[in-house]
């Protein structure tokens, strides 16, 4: 994810066990299919902004992509599998600059809504729009302002364990309205079953949220044109109910 370095250093060792119940293979063929409707390769080159251990990345790279992806933080990185058609490097999204251009640029799972400050939103675009080709795509997912404001964030707890290792997580939510935000107060504990450790910690996240208007600012102010805007997997129109929000972008 991109968002300040040290967010994720903490939790980056428990963090695909956090996550297990994803189905990334699915999510990575459904946001191709997305974007193949709008011309993207089949072995187009992408760019992850974002790409935390790699679980989409790897599974683009299957299918015949090549992948850069750009993480903060170096032991998100340091857990990534190995995959000959993925090159992950560490970086931030609101300044990297590869020198070169992408059929497609992604920021998956909420990435974009890690930049909570406006400078922070309008860097990451800048970026996006430097590394897409002229004609390229920049897509993303989002929290979405009037599901935010409709459904309203609450506290949520889940567990995790393997043979290894068992997690806690429990989310405090706490919205600022002003500035279009919502920041979630993480405590984690986490027990080590083979040394019998235990130890506690805690994360600051937070996420902004976005209305349809805004991103359609954005984009104007960067160079893109929006193609598509529907809920994330299943392709329904955004309404108060959805959360989050899939876009499709093009570099005109």
């Amino acid at each position: 994810m991109t968002a300040d370095s040290d967010i994720f250093d903490a939790s980056a060792s428990i963090y695909d066990l956090l996550y297990e119940d994803k189905d990334s293979s699915s999510e990575a063929l459904w946001i191709l299919e997305s974007l193949r409707k709008h011309g993207l390769p089949h072995d187009g080159a992408l760019l992850e902004l974002g790409a935390g251990t790699g679980r989409h990345a790897r599974h683009f790279a299957d299918v015949g992509h090549t992948v850069t992806g750009i993480d903060p933080s170096k032991e998100m990185l340091s857990r990534a599998a190995a995959h000959p058609r993925v090159h992950l490097l560490e970086g931030d999204g609101r300044s990297v600059r590869l020198g070169q251009e992408f059929d497609a640029v992604l920021a998956l799972f909420h990435v974009l809504s890690y930049q909570a400050m406006v400078s922070d939103v309008r860097d990451f675009f800048r970026t996006a729009a430097i590394h897409a080709r002229p004609g390229g795509l920049f897509a993303f997912d989002i929290w979405y302002s009037p599901a935010v404001h409709h459904l309203t964030p609450t506290a949520r707890m889940i567990e995790r364990e393997n043979e290894a290792i068992a997690v806690t997580r429990s989310a405090e939510p706490e919205e600022d309205t002003q500035n279009s935000r919502v920041d979630v107060h993480y405590h984690y504990e986490v027990h080590e079953k083979g040394s019998g450790k235990r130890y506690t910690f805690e994360e600051l996240h937070s996420m902004r949220h976005f209305s349809f208007t805004e991103i359609v600012l954005l984009a104007s102010d960067a160079g893109f044109e929006i193609l598509q805007a529907q809920e994330f997997l299943s392709g329904a129109a955004p309404s108060r109910d959805t959360w989050g929000v899939w876009f499709v972008l093009r570099r005109t």
